[in-house]
């Protein structure tokens, strides 16, 4: 048994101080931890690894994006306990991973003017919840400076190896970073994945975390799990749908509202579309029932039925899977899609003249986009107004309502439609 008695009172009384003080000194805080940790037992080889921590705190599509990786850490690692630390909103979608033995919800909440509360909100699910298990292995796959908290829920873990991006992983795009900014870096990661330009779309980024680091990657592929309940439900949802009928999911919402395509363009390609043999399944939150109450009331009642606030993560993924194709905005769902090797057409804000020289860190298309699938997208062709003069915003418009989105012709959609439905 681990005495984590000292490393408590370690972690109890710099809090304390750095709430005092409204500041912490981080390389004396981390040189205090790593002297705790090994006086505790950790940092220690144990002869292999037998225990391995995922952290990936973000949202939903990003966290499709990493099913792959799951699979491949497992491939690795066949013997070892794995635990998989994801946000509350993501771990329904993980709770029936067939790769890990455990499934743990955390959520930091992180804002520059409470660096040090969320600090300490990690230390304390670390030591809750984590401490325990003695990881071995720790892995980082989230690129992008919102990483913070798992960077330092990994770190807390005690894990010996951890290995992952910083939170300056954008090296190739911007250069070296900071002194004070890689010193962290360098204590929270014991190898601190570089990418290279070459590495552009967030799944190739995941997986590149694997080979830099020295790992065999054999599938690059992504997954949806869910159990049989949820395929249940997914098909009481569409029973009375002809069986004969191109079962279409359409997505409607978007997390931002410059990435919303407008529904009543969306209802004018519908109208078309809805003369062949099909029926569209409107998925999402409450948010979107509106939209999806204005599509029922301008398309054929035989032909569409709306679930907007009807199905949970998990039945949302299982009614894809039962679908023929996705038709959508830019969000977690068109992963899930894909996932689940559906046919896709997907809108994008993000204009064909805006390509940047740093896709992989500017392009929200070229970042996530629809992963190894059959897939339709569409885009702006140019960027409108302001957004034309804008450059160096992610996703190129700048508004904060649909803007650039809505150059996208109706027609576009149909046309798409077409293409996907003959290949």
């Amino acid at each position: 048994m681990i005495d984590t008695d000292n490393l408590t009172k370690y972690l109890t009384d710099a809090f304390a101080m750095a709430s005092r003080d409204g500041r912490i000194e981080m390389m004396g805080f981390f040189a205090g931890m790593e002297k705790e940790f090994a006086a505790a037992g950790y940092r220690e080889e144990t002869g292999g690894v037998k225990s391995v921590l995922i952290v990936r705190l973000d949202v939903v599509g990003d966290s499709i994006i990493t099913t792959g990786f799951v699979r491949e850490v497992r491939r690795n690692y066949p013997k070892a306990h794995i635990t998989f630390v994801v946000s509350p909103l993501v771990k329904p979608l993980v709770e029936f991973c067939p790769y890990v033995n455990d499934v743990l919800a955390f959520e930091a909440h992180f804002n520059p003017a409470g660096l040090i509360s969320m600090i300490a909100e990690c230390a304390n699910f670390a030591r809750n919840s984590l401490w325990q298990r003695h990881y071995d292995v720790a892995f980082c796959p989230q690129w992008g400076s919102e990483n913070i908290s798992g960077l330092f829920t990994a770190y807390f873990s005690g894990a010996r190896e951890r290995i992952g991006f910083g939170h300056y992983p954008i090296h190739a795009w911007m250069g070296d970073p900071p002194p004070n900014i890689a010193a962290v870096d360098e204590k929270l990661l014991t190898k601190n994945i570089i990418t290279t330009r070459e590495q552009v779309s967030e799944a190739e980024k995941a997986f590149y975390v694997l080979t830099a680091a020295g790992f065999k990657v054999e599938d690059t592929s992504m997954e949806l799990w869910f159990n049989s309940a949820d395929a249940i439900s997914a098909k009481n949802f569409i029973k009375n749908i002809a069986p004969d009928r191109l079962k279409i999911v359409l997505g409607l919402g978007a997390g931002d509202n410059s990435r919303k395509y407008p529904a009543e363009q969306w209802i004018e390609a519908l109208k078309e579309i809805a003369k062949d043999n099909v029926h569209f399944i409107i998925i999402g939150g409450k948010s979107e029932s509106e939209d999806a109450r204005t599509a029922a009331k301008n398309l054929p009642a035989d032909k569409i039925t709306d679930l907007t606030g009807k199905t949970t993560l998990r039945e949302t993924a299982a009614l894809i899977a039962a679908a023929d194709m996705y038709m959508g905005n830019d969000t977690g769902v068109m992963h899930m899609a894909c996932a689940a090797k559906r046919k896709v057409i997907v809108i994008y804000r993000e204009a064909k003249d805006k390509e940047t020289d740093k896709p992989g860190l500017l392009s929200e298309y070229r970042r996530f986009p629809p992963w190894q699938n059959n897939a339709e997208v569409l885009r702006p062709e140019h960027a409108l107004d302001e957004c034309a003069e804008n450059h160096g915003r992610y996703g190129g418009c700048v508004r904060h309502e649909a803007h650039c989105i809505k150059s996208v012709p109706p027609e576009e959609i149909v046309a798409a439609y077409r293409r996907l439905i003959n290949r």
